[in-house]
């Protein structure tokens, strides 16, 4: 399964410019100093900045934890190694083996934007707990407003109260 293969045309684009960034020495540097060159300006140039990149509905946390934290050298060192390992890592084919024997233990989230991950996990180990996110929240849902609304939190505690639910009544505990 490769999975860059399985990204439409615009992200895999992206996930290209990552990888040469990352593997050019010049080029994450170079990408390293800018990034922190322009997280020394002052704090409400920066957050205009990155209001500007990030986009209008990124929540105003993010953006001020984007400003305080991000935009250093070495943090976006880290972020491009990150970004470079989860590319590799992610086209790999996935230990179905493992997935099989912990089915009970995994839960599945999808957003309407995860391509890396296809329904044939699902085919893999049918007995998968698998969800879709159908509110039109992208990957990065986490970091919006309304995607922070949508409530991933709630949604893996009734993943988890379900579960001891199912747990305790089998084991006649009350």
């Amino acid at each position: 399964m490769d999975g860059e293969a399985l990204l439409p045309l615009g992200r895999k684009q992206a996930t290209s410019r990552i990888c040469l960034v990352y593997r050019s020495a010049f080029l994450n540097v170079t990408a390293s100093y800018l990034v922190s060159f322009l997280g020394s300006f002052p704090a409400q140039f920066s957050r205009v900045l990155a209001r500007k990149l990030l986009g209008h509905s990124w929540s105003t946390t993010v953006v001020d934890a984007v400003c305080s934290n991000l935009m250093q050298y070495y943090t976006v060192q880290n972020v491009l190694f990150m970004a470079m390992t989860e590319f590799a890592k992610f086209s790999e084919e996935p230990d179905w083996t493992f997935m099989r024997e912990k089915q009970n233990q995994l839960a599945l989230l999808f957003g309407i934007d995860d391509h890396w991950a296809p329904l044939s996990f699902f085919e893999e180990v049918p007995g998968l707990a698998l969800s879709i996110e159908r509110e039109g929240h992208t990957h990065a849902f986490c970091c919006t407003v309304a995607g922070s609304l949508y409530g991933v939190a709630r949604h893996v505690t009734t993943l988890i109260s379900d579960k001891l639910k199912l747990h305790m009544s089998s084991n006649n505990w009350r």
